[in-house]
């Protein structure tokens, strides 16, 4: 059953990420319920967030599951999603269909029909198993006399051998009419279609919730920002490249060798200068754990960095008689730096600002002792 399928792809990243999270306050407009966004999905929305529905909660979350995979394409035999539960080979190991639909409207017993054709037809040739659940999973929801069919598989069973015909016969397989006659009828007649069933929005919203997704596709207030990390007592190994560059920079302040904090001690100055850098790497480092803990994007911090360096650079590459001086000419243009309509601008603090140039220098693209 493996043939045309491949493990899910990775959902790709949303565009307008820093809009939805920002919300109210920073011209957006009000917050735009999870429904109703759902709703006004893109096909391609509609596809990404399925994508990160079956990573975050079918493969993550949902008990049992040993191996989710989606459909490959032309050829798929009406499989979209598919989620397996137990090891292969096993002999009670089952299988789950989720067939997501991103049409425009709810989808109606039509659609519907065709797709549970193709299934019962490929079973019944042997090319798979039936799934033990077989799930529509849709933006929009179904059309009522559709769900009043899910709801009596009789019914439905009853309605879809009469509507053959017209639904499903020549949508199953290109350029050949599908009959239902012979084996294929038996089989139809044979098959139970309680497995049928259709995940709500609001279900799928839910199950979406519990992945790390959700607020960025969604928005969510976030909480206060806690108090930045205090600095370790001992330097860390993560802190050791921008460390070395501030001692290079004591070190012509106090026209000696720095190799280490007991080499400036005694110089009130350089000593200040030194622990103030710290508290400020560590602000930073904050600012980082928020964009981490509470959005779930690191990459936020990341991008912010990388903003200030592109806006900095003329300055920690310009001119300057002195290490110390290009590092205090830098985090001045920082406090000055415009980076309105960041997702994390909002949260940006003066120690973040300054605690941002020690992490370019750390990240090795800003280096304060030049030779000129």
């Amino acid at each position: 059953m493996t043939d045309q399928l491949k493990p899910v792809d990775i959902p790709t990243k949303w565009p307008g990420a820093n809009a939805r999270l920002l919300g109210v306050g920073v011209g957006y407009g009000l917050p735009v319920k999870p429904l109703d966004r759902l709703g006004l999905f893109s096909a391609d929305d509609f596809e990404r967030f399925v994508l990160e529905w079956a990573h975050g909660y079918l493969k993550e979350k949902l008990p049992g599951v040993t191996d989710v995979q989606q459909r490959g394409g032309a050829g798929d035999k009406g499989r979209d999603i598919v989620v397996w539960f137990g090891k292969p080979g096993a002999p009670d190991r089952f299988w789950h269909l989720y067939q997501c639909k991103r049409y425009a409207n709810k989808i109606g017993k039509g659609v519907a029909f065709e797709e549970i054709g193709k299934v019962l037809y490929f079973a019944s040739i042997g090319k798979y198993t039936l799934p033990k659940e077989y799930w529509f999973v849709t933006r929009k929801g179904v059309t009522g006399d559709l769900q009043d069919l899910v709801d009596d598989p009789k019914k439905l069973k009853d309605e879809l051998i009469a509507n053959w015909d017209e639904y499903c016969a020549e949508g199953i397989a290109k350029k050949t009419k599908i009959k239902l006659e012979g084996k294929l009828l038996d089989f139809v007649k044979k098959a139970d279609l309680s497995i049928v069933k259709v995940k709500q929005p609001l279900d799928i919203l839910e199950e979406h919730a519990q992945t790390n997704f959700h607020d960025i596709v969604f928005g969510k207030p976030l909480i206060e920002r806690p108090p930045a990390p205090a600095p370790p007592s001992s330097i860390t190994e993560e802190e050791r490249t921008y460390v070395q560059q501030l001692f290079e920079v004591i070190s012509e302040m106090i026209s000696a060798p720095v190799r280490a904090e007991a080499d400036f001690a005694g110089h009130s100055k350089s000593a200040t200068l030194f622990e103030r850098s710290r508290i400020t790497f560590y602000s930073a480092e904050g600012l980082k754990r928020l964009a981490h803990d509470q959005m779930q994007q690191v990459e936020f911090f990341h991008d912010l960095v990388s903003q200030f360096g592109d806006g900095l650079y003329h300055t920690y590459n310009g001119p300057a008689s002195s290490g110390h001086e290009r590092l205090r000419l830098t985090i001045n243009a920082a406090q000055a730096q415009v980076v309105s309509g960041h997702v994390l601008d909002p949260h940006l603090k003066p120690l973040d600002r300054e605690g941002i140039c020690h992490h370019l220098a750390n990240d090795g693209i800003a280096k304060w002792c030049q030779n000129e």
